[in-house]
């Protein structure tokens, strides 16, 4: 992963924030399944899956990340479109890995 950033300038925040030794802690411990539905007001979702970052060249390594164009997450737009926008999660399960589903 820190190849992947270092040659893609991408921001490793993932690494400043103490990268896979703190997350290994951090699944040691209990934790809260949070689900969310939710718009990107720093990036416009860009990351995801259109051009980004907007200042670097599409040809350049990790620019181009998938079809959307460059305003298709801008959230005022997402928001005056879906105001009302909801989500319903269902039909969760929380078990050892492997044991919510036979193959």
């Amino acid at each position: 992963m820190n190849a992947q950033k270092t040659a893609t300038g991408d921001t490793n925040s993932f690494e400043f924030r103490g990268g896979l030794r703190t997350m290994s802690a951090a699944l040691q411990k209990e934790m809260v399944l949070a689900l969310s539905i939710w718009d990107d007001h720093e990036a416009d979702m860009l990351w995801l899956d259109s051009d980004y970052p907007l200042n670097a060249s599409v040809t350049a390594p990790g620019v181009a990340r998938g079809p959307c164009s460059a305003t298709s997450g801008d959230p005022k737009t997402v928001e005056s479109i879906q105001p009302g926008a909801s989500v319903i999660f269902w039909n969760i399960k929380t078990r050892p890995i492997g044991s919510t589903f036979t193959a």
